[in-house]
C-alpha cells in the first residue's frame, strides 16, 4: 500500500479522471479521502515515498548537461509539492513548482490536498509567473515532458516530448525517446 491504498487502486481511480468520468477536484478529494480513510498520511510517510521514487538513470546527466550550457533549470510538476521538492533536490535543481500542495496538521498528519482546477492550467500560470519574474519569453523556453498535463505549456514553448504521448505529439516541437537525446537539442 502506498499512502494508504494500493497502487490499484489509484490507479483506478486516476483512469476515472482521466476518462473524464471524474472531474479534477472530484479526483483530488476522492484521493484524499481515501488516504484519510485507510491510514494516517504523515508527512514522513510521504517523504519516504517521495525517496522511492525511481529516477530516469539519464535525469542527472541530462539535468548537468543542460547547466552546464547556462540553462536555467526548474521543475515544474503536477505532482504533490512534497515530491517535486524531493525529486529537485534529488537532481540539484535550485527551484521547483507544484500544482498541488500537502496540508498537514500541527502533528504532521495530512488533513487535505490544496490543489487548482487543473493541473494542466495550474502548471501553465505557474511557468508564465516565472517568465515573468525572470524576464523570458515563453516562446524560448525548452519544456520537456510526457504527460497530458504538460499540454498547455507545449502549446506557447518548445515542448519537447520525452517518449510518445498521443495528446502530446502534435505540440511537440521535437520528440525524444530518451532524455540523453535532449543534449543535442540544446
Amino acid at each position: 500500500m502506498l499512502l494508504g491504498i494500493t497502487p490499484q487502486e489509484d490507479l483506478d481511480l486516476f483512469n476515472l479522471y482521466k476518462e473524464g468520468n471524474l472531474e479534477y477536484n472530484d479526483w483530488i478529494m476522492e484521493l484524499v479521502k481515501m488516504y484519510k480513510e485507510n491510514s494516517v498520511v504523515t508527512k514522513s510517510d510521504i517523504e519516504a515515498v517521495a525517496e522511492d521514487i525511481a529516477l530516469r538513470p539519464e535525469a542527472q546527466n541530462a539535468v548537468d548537461d543542460a547547466k552546464a550550457k547556462g540553462y536555467h533549470i526548474i521543475l515544474l510538476s503536477g505532482a504533490l509539492d512534497v515530491m517535486a521538492r524531493n525529486i529537485a533536490a534529488r537532481l540539484g535543481i535550485g527551484e521547483w513548482f507544484a500544482a498541488n500542495k500537502i496540508v498537514f496538521n500541527s502533528q504532521d498528519e495530512m488533513v487535505d490536498i490544496e490543489h487548482s482546477d487543473h493541473e494542466r492550467d495550474a502548471k501553465l500560470l505557474l511557468l508564465k509567473e516565472f517568465c515573468l519574474k525572470n524576464d523570458y519569453e515563453l516562446a524560448e523556453v525548452i519544456a520537456v515532458g510526457d504527460g497530458g498535463n504538460d499540454s498547455e505549456i507545449f502549446k506557447v514553448t518548445k515542448g519537447v516530448l520525452l517518449g510518445s504521448n498521443k495528446e502530446l505529439a502534435p505540440l511537440a516541437w521535437k520528440q525524444i525517446d530518451n532524455l540523453s537525446e535532449l543534449n543535442d537539442l540544446l
